[in-house]
């Protein structure tokens, strides 16, 4: 990877990503995986990837906790308003509101 267009290496990561996915073609992998062997700077893109997708593969096997998904779900939303009235009296209004999230499972 020695084009200095950050365009071409942001694309040679993409199809990294992808060969690392599977969702290329096996020969295209193999290709690229002979590549690697010559090309240490590669070497080290695909090597950095792939312990990337490892560990977001390892660190997203477990579920949440109950409790967690459910502080997730529930949105709290406090807003203090305080102002000082023409008198010199100070007003301080409190307001909070709870919803639910919709949406996909947490």
């Amino acid at each position: 990877m020695t084009q200095d267009d950050p365009s071409m290496r942001r694309d040679l990561r993409f199809g990294l990503e992808e060969a690392l996915d599977g969702e290329l073609p096996p020969a295209l992998v193999e290709r690229m995986r002979r590549h690697t062997s010559d090309c240490p700077e590669c070497a080290d893109e695909w090597e950095q990837m792939r312990l990337l997708k490892e560990l977001v593969r390892r660190s997203c096997a477990d579920r949440a906790p109950s409790e967690l998904r459910e502080r997730i779900a529930v949105q709290c939303r406090t807003v203090e308003v305080t102002r000082t009235e023409v008198d010199g009296t100070t007003v301080s209004v409190t307001r909070t509101t709870t919803t639910r999230r919709t949406g996909p499972a947490v």
